[in-house]
């Protein structure tokens, strides 16, 4: 690519962004990116003193939760809040170390559950969510942020709306409580391609437990095509849809957070989630 960082003016860009038309250097990419997360967090005031947070390392998106990862600890370092980063037993716990900025206040996850091969996003964003609780009430943080981008989010509306499955969308929203536990999308004011790009250019490569996938994706792309903007319509559909998502905030799963018909949603019963039990050790 010979071309000039459309921000800065100087340095060579490494990287196109379809969504703004901007060619960007290696450096300007890490401040936009650090920019968006630090955008979405101070939304709910997450970075504090006091503030005790949970980042798992997601079994379907165990790359996109260590660059989370890293972009929170630069961030942190001007809030001195707490932050434990939690790796499920079955990843190379050396290998993830090695790629994370924030070497202390890390600890396995020794889940007696493990998820299939493959699941909806929807079902992938239940299971992190329901193993997450248990570990932050083990270490009594208020806090959970998941490594879900703007076109994650985009994809699980349409899908969910297509197939008539309402309930999943609660994993659309980008801020939700639950018993005490706070679950925030730092990154989902950024799209999916510019996560990849940023993911590649920081060396940040590590395969996924579980394979995620949306049913409705290829009608996802057949609408956006090259026209980005669209993903981020997502927000505005949202807020209209403000009060039929009030209704179906009323009914949870006890489990996952998600919403339910029911006391024990579909995925926690199809993955016998109400057996679910997580125990954790400090990395040494």
């Amino acid at each position: 690519m010979n071309k000039i960082c459309s921000i800065c003016k100087k340095r060579q860009a490494v990287y196109y962004r379809a969504y703004s038309g901007e060619y960007i250097c290696a450096k300007c990419l890490n401040n936009v990116m650090e920019k968006n997360v630090k955008k979405e967090i101070n939304k709910t005031k997450a970075l504090n003193i006091d503030s005790k947070i949970v980042i798992p390392i997601t079994h379907f998106s165990p790359s996109s939760s260590i660059a989370l990862s890293n972009l929170v600890y630069r961030i942190e370092k001007q809030f001195k809040s707490k932050i434990a980063i939690i790796i499920p037993k079955g990843y190379n716990i050396e290998e993830i170390r090695n790629l994370l900025e924030n070497k202390s206040d890390l600890f396995i996850a020794e889940i007696n559950i493990i998820p299939p091969e493959k699941l909806s996003l929807q079902e992938c964003i239940r299971f992190e969510r329901a193993w997450s609780i248990k570990a932050a009430k083990i270490l009594g943080y208020e806090f959970v942020f998941l490594p879900i981008s703007r076109t994650d989010i985009s994809l699980m509306i349409i899908d969910s709306l297509i197939n008539g499955e309402a309930n999943f969308l609660s994993e659309s929203l980008e801020f939700m409580e639950y018993n005490g536990i706070k679950f925030l999308y730092p990154i989902s004011g950024i799209e999916g391609e510019t996560l990849v790009s940023y993911e590649f250019l920081s060396g940040i490569n590590v395969k996924p437990l579980c394979l995620p996938y949306i049913k409705s994706k290829n009608v996802f792309y057949s609408i956006v095509g090259n026209r980005p903007e669209l993903d981020f319509g997502s927000e505005r559909l949202i807020g209209k849809l403000g009060n039929f998502l009030e209704k179906l905030k009323e009914n949870r799963c006890k489990i996952c957070a998600g919403f339910s018909d029911k006391e024990i949603c579909n995925t926690c019963e199809k993955l016998n989630l109400k057996e679910l039990d997580v125990k954790l050790s400090i990395v040494q």
